[in-house]
């Protein structure tokens, strides 16, 4: 095994126990009587989850049922891309930020708009898909995160 896969697998091994405990039946909100159709438990199980205040709001649509999330797969070898803080045409985020899971509950690195990055994992989502990406020559927690598909381009970004 070449010292390039090993933290590659490393990093996949732990982010998909991470999603597998996020994901897991114990770490879900339990439903109340009052909730009487599926939509109305998924709202409320959304509505439980605490953010840091840090964490702003997304201008698309996000993922409203923390326990319809994907199982995160190997990205492969076409993994440049570039971090891209426009949305409609607009930039909302000068500073795009890395989160800690699909749930976004906190930020866990940020960088530049039109940074490159290294996509490690994708996560296909019922409503936004995640990406894991890497900021070369960086080290550590913060240099990695989850970003949702809209703030990430396969090109480069200006």
């Amino acid at each position: 095994m070449t010292a390039k896969v090993r933290p590659v697998i490393i990093l996949v091994f732990f982010s998909i126990i991470g999603l597998a405990t996020a994901c897991s039946p114990l770490a879900k909100v339990p439903e109340s009587d009052s909730a009487s159709t599926e939509g109305e438990a998924a709202d409320q199980a959304a509505s439980n989850l605490v953010r840091d205040p840090d964490v702003p709001d997304l201008p698309f649509p996000d993922n409203p049922d923390p326990d319809q999330c994907g199982i995160p797969v190997e990205w492969g070898d076409d993994d440049q891309a570039w971090l891209n803080g426009r949305y409609d045409g607009e930039l909302i985020q000068p500073t795009v930020y890395l989160y800690d899971s699909h749930l976004r509950l906190s930020i866990k690195a940020q960088a530049p708009h039109g940074t490159e990055v290294q996509v490690v994992l994708y996560q296909e989502n019922p409503v936004t898909d995640y990406y894991m990406v890497q900021i070369p020559g960086r080290e550590g927690p913060e240099s990695r995160g989850w970003i949702p598909a809209p703030l990430l381009s396969f090109e480069p970004v200006d």
